[in-house]
């Protein structure tokens, strides 16, 4: 891992995997990671196909924010005027 965005997104999904989350593999569900560019949130999204959901996305967003929450890091639900209600933003507290 080159960056700290790199190693940032890896330590998220770390966390995730660690709480028993899937991450995404096509075809199924789970979460992935994506942004944190420029001092932006990382997004964290749960991706969910409705005709072979296994997991409850809102139960999986839950699972994250707890996950998320306890090892330190901010998060919340994503804003702006491209929102998903399945996707967070997270922030890793100021150093």
């Amino acid at each position: 891992m080159r960056t700290r965005r790199d190693r940032d997104a890896e330590t998220i999904r770390t966390v995730l995997r660690k709480a028993g989350r899937p991450e995404f593999r096509h075809p199924g569900d789970g979460f992935f990671v994506d942004g944190g560019r420029d001092g932006e949130p990382f997004l964290v999204a749960c991706a969910s196909r409705a005709r072979r959901r296994t997991l409850s996305p809102f139960a999986e967003l839950a699972a994250y924010t707890t996950a998320l929450t306890a090892a330190g890091m901010r998060v919340e639900p994503q804003t702006g005027p491209d929102a998903s209600p399945l996707v967070l933003q997270v922030q890793f507290p100021e150093t």
